[in-house]
Order: C-alpha cells, then structure tokens, then sequence
C-alpha cells in the first residue's frame, strides 16, 4: 500500500501540490504559536526585591496583626532576624514632568530603607537616608530619570508629589526588571503608607548553615498557631515561590503570553483546520477518475482509502521539514518584534524544545487523515460506473448528516446571539469572538447548500446583466458548486474573523462610553496618565470657587455576601450562603447625587453613609437582596465590614458591583491612588474658569488630566492590554496572509484541472482573451458570494452586540481595514485564474495534437 500510495504520490504531484502548500503554511502557523507557548510556559519569574530572604510571609495585600507575626518569627532557633516591609506607590516624575512608569507593567512603590535587607539593597553612591526628605533610588530608576546622589527628583505619592533630595543609589545582586523602588526612612515610609496594616510582607532571613527547607516549615507553624488552621490572607513562599508573593497582583510576561498565545494558537488551528481539510478534499475529488479505474479493476474501498490516507501521511511529512523550521523562524521574529515593543522583556528567553515541533507534526497529520477521510469516503463507497460518470459531470451533494449537524450548530448560535442581544448573557469574555467562530463552522458545513442559494439569489440575476462572458461565469459557479464553496469557505473564515476581531473592541468602547455618558453628571472628569491621582487632588477640587462637589474614585476589590440577619449570630454561619467576587467603588458619599446618575431603582444613593452601601442589579440579584437588608464585604486585607443597602442602581455595566463610602473602605485599599477625579460645577458658575482652575491644579499633580463629563481614562491602558492588542495585530496579519495564500493555492489548483474545459471552449471558437474575462469574471463573483456571507456572519454577531451595549442595532466598523480587505480580496483572486489560466491555455495548445489531443 505505501508503495502504490508512493507511485500514485510521484504521478499526480500537482495535485497533491496545493495540499502539501497547506500543510506546510498550517504548520508554520501552529509551530510559531507551540513554540512561543512552550517558552511562556518554561520561563520563570525571577525574584527582585526578595531576593536577599530565605522565606518570605507575603500579605494580599496586606498582613494581618504584622506586629505579633514579627515577633514569633524573630523568636525562631533558625532565623537570624525577620524584616517587614512596608510599601506604598511612588511615582518618579522626569524633567518634562511626566510620571515615570515602571517596566512591563509592574509596580513603582517606596520603601522604608530598613527593608532593603530584603533584597541584599548595595549602596554603590552616597548613605542611607537619615531625613525624612532624603530618599535612596535603585539603580535602574537612578538611570531611567538620570540622577545621582546629591540631586533632586520629584516623587508623586499617597500625599501628593514632593521633592526629595537623593541621599544614595543602591543595587540589588541583579538589577531590576520589573519595577522601579524608592527607600526612605522608616518614620517617613510608614507615614506615606498611612495605613492601619501597613505591612505588606514579611522577610526571613535564616541563619548561617540554616536548612531553608526546615525553616519554612517552622514559619508555616507560627503562622498556624498565630491566625489557626483556617489562616489569613497571608502566603509563605521560598525559593522560586517568593517571586509569586512579591508579584501577586502583577501578571508576569510569561503568563500574559500564555493566555494570548493559547487564544492565538486556537485560533490558528482553526483556520489551519478549515483550510487544510478543503484543499486536500479538493484534491482528492479531482482524482474521481482514478479512483473509479481503480475500483473498476476490483479494488476494494478499504484499499482506497488506506492508499489516500497513506498518500496525505507522506504529504503531511514532507510538509513538515519545511513547515516546522520555518515555525520556528516565525516565532523568533514574533519574539524579537514583543521584545522591542516593550510587550517581553528582554530576559525573557524563547525555548526551542522538543514538545512543540513533534505537537503541532502530529495535530497536522491528524488533520490532514481526517480530511482526506472525509474526502475519500464518498467516493471509495459509490460503484465504479458510478465514479466514472461523476467525474465527467459532478453532482454536489450533501449528506443529511453533515446538514443536520450544519443546521443545529447555526441554531444553536442564533439562540446564544439572541441572548446576547436581549442582555441575557453577556457578550464580552470573547463570547462574540466565539459566536463568530461557530457561525463559520455552521456555513462550512452548509457550504454547498449555502451556495447553491446564493447562486440563485445572486448570480441567477446577474446572468442577465453581465456580458457574455461574465453570464457563462455565473452559469459555470451555479453548477460547480462544490467548487465554489472550496473557494468561498476560506473567504468567509478570514473576512469574518477579521471584522469581528477589529469591530468588537469598537463596539464595546462604543458601549462603555455611551454607558458613561448616560452615568456621569459630572462637567469635568480628571482622570490619569501615571497610576492613579494623590486624594489631595480632589479635597484641594472640592475648594475652589464654583464647584458644588468634588470626589474621586477609588477602586477596591473584596468579596460581597449577604449578611446574618441576627446581630448575635455567629460570624461564620452564613458562609455557605451566596459569595461574589465584587469590583467596588468608593466615593465621598454626599457628592455621589451630584456627581452620578446611576439609574436608581430602589432606594436613594442620598442615603449612602458610613454604615452603608449601593449595590448594582447583578450583585443584588444574585446576592438576593434589597433596600435595608445587610451585606458583608471581606476585605482583601483579612477583615471585614458589614453594610446596610442603601439603594440598588441599574448602570452597573462597566462601574462597579457595589458603591461604598470612601472615608471607610480607603483604609482597606491596596492601593490609596484615586482612578479618577469628579467635579460638578454649581449653578450659574463658570464652568471654563472652574476648568482653568483645575489645569493650574493639575500642574502640581503628575499625570492628573483634566477632561469634559465624557472623558477616558488614558491611564487605563496596561502592557496586558497593549500587549493583546498587538498580539490581535499579529494574528490577523498571519490569518488573512494565511488564508490569501490558501485562495490562491486552492484557485490555481482548480483552474489548473480546467485545462480540458478550456481548450473545449478554445475549439468552440473562443478567444484567449474571452477565456480569461470569463475566469476574471468567476474570480469577481465568487469573491462576492464570499463577502456577502461574510457580512451576514459578522451582522450576525455585532448586530446583538451592539443592541446590548449601545441600544443601536448599527455597529461602530473600522472602515478603513475592512475595505482594504474587500477590495484586496477580489484583485488577488482576479490576478491569481488570470496568472494559472493563461498557463493552462499554453499548455493545452502545446499538447501533443494541439488543442483537440488536450481535449481526448
């Protein structure tokens, strides 16, 4: 069998051609994203600023009754002493007075100096801080900003910004990466932490000798006994584990990566999938000949089969000692491209390993045996005579199972969109991006179905509007219609993912700007550029002339439940009741009627006080509350509050899950920084001159930008997200170039097997030329049939989306990339059957006989 298969291989390499072309493509794609997966998946995290410690007890943020954790753990036979760590976030502000961003997304936080032990600090200039308006830089930061020890930098902390006078550079053992440190002395750090748990970690380090491994199990003992079995919020971490702790709300490059590669590798074999399994069925049904002479000489279907798949497993190994290099090449482009914009850093190492390439060989030969399965099944199942008569004059048709499986998988899409339009579910979480993907699926089983009915709604028309040749162009499609679903397939997949990719982002700032414009009462939002705003900003708003009402917001994370009815019940009889991970907001709570419009529904926000709080509709709901029920909130410092409900608001789409207070809940923050800024201008006020007022003010906070009522935060964009949209970038590009290679492969190879029709119409009496306007004319429609689909299939899914989040069933579009791709579209298509066409013509005249021994 693997000699015939390799005979049959040798005679018919053109056929086998287009496969192989892509398989290699498909393997280039799915090895670049295996590889890149394999090296996130391989890289670690390295430790920086706890790296001088054997063990580290790290608090989320905050530990719990440090003081008494401090003492136990200096108590330790094993410890040489035990260092806490207090931090805050501090922004370096540069000479042109903008905030000074950590690397990678990662913190800029200052420090009391006596934690510098942490991670073995060095001075390499000047002392230690001995006043309260010195501060000690690390080396990376001293850098950046181009200072040393005896100048001035600006710092914009907790309290605002202020001018310290640089004491000392100090340098850990390696430098640091992933964030920026400030050290002071302990007095001033503990008052900029202003906290009433101000510890975020404590370090340990052991003594000369010391097993590392016994003196975590002796920390992890003292952490039992001090908050019992239960624990705190609180992580013992050593070795590779303290980078988790010091980073525990930093997502490190390699897990970024992870998560977009994952989705970029899905999507590729996706494609790859689709792509793959139509050229090799395309393939294979031109050899319905061939395989009717070999059923005719008593061949059985087992052998045909087991010859074809044989066939695609050698095309398959072939493909792979190009594809898989040429993966691999991908990948270290892919990586050097995320490395110089800033999305890795250069630390990060790409893993070339033997996992990724023998993967993405196997998914490949997976791929290519079921397609040629599939492609082989029909045929090696009919009678010979029956082959031989469909290879002269195929009849498309579509088993009732492929149709079955087509119709129920576009319903049960059409129900999800449906919910997703009337807010049943929601559309974001990439819930559109996969709507699309299974409306793609259904069309490509439907594909001859679909095509036999855009045939009659849109080429039947046109017969009698086009030129002759362009009629015998509509009339060819409309009878190939396997053909032209091989070709229109592929299309739909690009173009349709392609819009969806760049529309649904659209759509859902579309949504959340309309959502903030319907919520905000506010003249003037002040949001940042850096990573938050200093309170002071808004107590220093609230005071100058014509402003009724100022406060900012302030974004905390915790866990809402619904509280014990009985003041006297015990704490923990209710944790089996209904517990939500909350996204909260703080705010002074009486400028919140005047700052927002949150779409009350029960209750008032004027009510809003110190002992209560506002819910939205989705946090009420599922916590089963009302007005005057009584809710907890679990801080994520290890405490608790409990609240009365005040009121339940509706536009809690894109705010928060709950509306607290901020004189209470800001002690409970991780992070003291203000998100944005609110200021409501009184009646009859001037709201330029409060608008100047705010710039002047704006001056001595870095990063604070003042904006209308509709402003966006330009701060809120991270290197996760840039990183994603450039990821998005990179995807589509490697799609649409996929894809158009696909076409052209797959439009050659069809044009090519014409050759016999082509030298019938040349002996009928056609010109050259006519032949190929007729070919630019089949080009031309089927690109049209393709878009037509491909528009219905994103209508499909930004049409609900766009309804939920906006009211309006007209989606924003990125106009300028998709008529690139709709006019790109048909011009490769035309210029691909011209190029193939114009070929098969000379060959046919040059045959032996001339046009009618081509004919014969």
């Amino acid at each position: 069998m693997i000699r015939l298969a390799w005979r049959t291989l040798s005679g018919r390499r053109a056929g086998w051609a287009a496969g192989f072309v892509a398989l290699v493509l498909a393997l280039v794609m799915t090895t670049a994203c295996a590889v890149l997966l394999e090296s996130s998946t391989r890289a670690a995290s390295p430790t920086e600023r706890y790296a001088g410690t054997d063990v580290v007890v790290g608090g989320q943020p905050f530990v719990p009754r440090a003081q008494a954790l401090l003492t136990a753990l200096n108590a330790l036979p094993s410890a040489e002493r035990a260092v806490p760590e207090l931090s805050f976030p501090t922004t370096a502000v540069d000479a042109s007075g903008d905030p000074v961003d950590a690397p990678w997304d990662g913190p800029s936080l200052g420090h009391s100096w006596e934690s510098a032990a942490l991670g073995s600090f060095a001075l390499r200039q000047g002392r230690a801080p001995a006043d309260d308006a010195e501060v000690v830089l690390d080396g990376t930061l001293a850098g950046r900003l181009g200072v040393g020890a005896g100048d001035s930098v600006r710092l914009a902390g907790p309290d605002g910004p202020r001018t310290y006078r640089v004491c000392g550079v100090a340098d850990p053992p390696r430098p640091l990466d992933r964030q920026y440190a400030v050290f002071h002395t302990p007095r001033q750090a503990e008052r900029l932490a202003g906290s009433a748990q101000p510890v975020r970690a404590i370090g340990v380090l052991a003594k000369p000798g010391t097993d590392p491994a016994a003196l975590r199990r002796q920390v992890e003992q003292r952490v039992t006994a001090l908050y019992g079995e239960a624990g705190a919020p609180v992580v013992v971490a050593s070795g590779a584990g303290r980078a988790d702790a010091e980073f525990w709300n930093v997502p490190s490059p390699a897990s970024v990566l992870s998560s977009l590669v994952g989705t970029f590798g899905a999507l590729s074999l996706f494609v790859a999938g689709f792509v793959v399994s139509g050229t090799l069925s395309l393939a294979v049904a031109g050899r319905l000949t061939e395989i009717g002479l070999l059923r005719a000489v008593a061949a059985t279907k087992g052998q045909v089969r087991r010859m074809i798949a044989v066939e695609a497993l050698l095309v398959t190994a072939a493909a792979a000692l190009v594809g898989v290099p040429g993966g691999i090449g991908v990948a270290l482009l892919l990586h050097r491209v995320l490395v110089d914009g800033e999305v890795l850093p250069p630390s990060f190492d790409l893993s070339v390993g033997p996992v990724a390439p023998w993967l993405t060989v196997v998914l490949a030969a997976v791929v290519a045996q079921f397609a040629s399965f599939a492609a082989a099944r029909r045929a090696s199942r009919v009678r010979p005579v029956e082959v031989l008569r469909e290879s002269a004059a195929p009849e498309p048709r579509t088993g009732w199972r492929r149709v079955l499986l087509g119709v129920c998988v576009l319903a049960g899409a059409g129900v999800c969109l449906g919910a997703v339009a009337s807010g049943r579910l929601d559309g974001g979480g990439g819930t559109a991006e996969s709507m699309v993907l299974v409306l793609i699926l259904g069309v490509a089983l439907l594909a001859p179905l679909i095509c036999r009915a855009a045939g009659a709604v849109l080429l039947a028309p046109a017969q009698s509007l086009l030129p002759g040749e362009g009629a015998l162009a509509a009339r060819n499609l409309r009878r190939q219609n396997a053909r032209l679903a091989s070709v229109v397939t592929p299309l739909v997949l690009a173009v349709s993912l392609t819009g969806t990719l760049l529309c649904v982002p659209l759509v859902t700032a579309d949504g959340a700007q309309r959502a903030e414009r319907q919520r905000v009462l506010a003249d003037h939002v002040v949001t940042s550029a850096g990573p938050g705003i200093a309170p002071g900003f808004a107590e220093r708003a609230d005071r100058l002339p014509g402003v009724v009402a100022a406060s900012g917001q302030l974004s905390l994370d915790g866990e809402l439940s619904r509280a014990d009815t009985d003041a006297d019940a015990d704490a923990d009889a209710d944790d089996s009741e209904a517990l939500i991970g909350a996204g909260l907001v703080a705010m002074r709570a009486d400028a919140v009627p005047e700052l927002l419009d949150l779409g009350v529904r029960a209750g008032s926000v004027a009510r809003l006080g110190a002992g209560s709080v506002a819910l939205g509709d989705s946090a009420a709901r599922n916590l089963d509350v009302a007005v005057g029920d009584r809710v907890r909130v679990d801080w994520d410092d290890g405490t608790r509050d409990t609240f009365r409900v005040a009121a339940v608001y509706s536009r809690d789409q894109g705010f928060a899950d709950a509306l607290l207070p901020i004189a209470p809940a800001a002690r409970h923050a991780a992070d003291p920084l203000l998100d944005t800024v609110l200021v409501r201008v009184a009646a009859g006020a001037d709201r330029d001159s409060v608008g100047r007022g705010l710039e002047a003010l704006a001056a001595e906070f870095p990063g604070a930008r003042v904006g209308g009522g509709d402003a966006q935060n330009p701060g809120s964009a991270s290197g996760s997200t840039e990183a994603a949209g450039l990821f998005v970038l990179l995807l589509l590009i490697m799609i649409n170039a996929f894809t158009a290679i696909a076409v052209v492969n797959t439009l050659g190879m069809a044009t090519a097997s014409r050759r016999r029709e082509f030298a019938l119409l040349r002996l009928a009496g056609a010109q050259p030329s006519q032949v190929l306007r007729m070919l630019a004319w089949e080009a031309v429609l089927t690109c049209v049939v393709a878009l037509s689909l491909a528009t219905l299939v994103c209508a499909a899914v930004l049409m609900p989306l766009s309804t939920a989040l906006t009211g309006s069933a007209v989606p924003a579009l990125a106009a300028g990339p998709l008529t690139a791709l709709a006019v790109g579209t048909p011009v490769v298509a035309v210029l691909t059957v011209v190029l193939v066409g114009r070929t098969a013509m000379r060959r046919a005249s040059g045959a032996p006989g001339g046009l009618a021994g081509a004919v014969s």
